[in-house]
């Protein structure tokens, strides 16, 4: 199980694997969490992960943070083209 002091972690060292590897914790607040710091990232490997996580996952809020972070990846790649 992955800890919210992980997620730091791995937000602070921009580990996406490891945030993307933490989407299917079975915690829902840390899911949450790993979304909001991937969509800080904005990596592009994140997009997929997030858009699945966004329609897929069975926590609401997972859901609602992936969508958020999923648009902050999108929108960063649009930008950058």
């Amino acid at each position: 199980m992955t800890t919210l002091d992980d997620i730091d972690t791995m937000r602070s060292n921009r580990d996406v694997d490891g945030l993307i590897r933490a989407l299917e914790d079975e915690d829902e607040f840390v899911r949450a969490q790993a979304a909001i710091s991937l969509g800080a990232l904005a990596d592009p490997k994140a997009e997929e992960p997030l858009d699945r996580m966004r329609n897929d996952d069975p926590g609401p809020s997972a859901r609602e943070a992936a969508a958020t972070a999923y648009r902050w990846v999108v929108g960063r790649s649009e930008k950058e083209r």
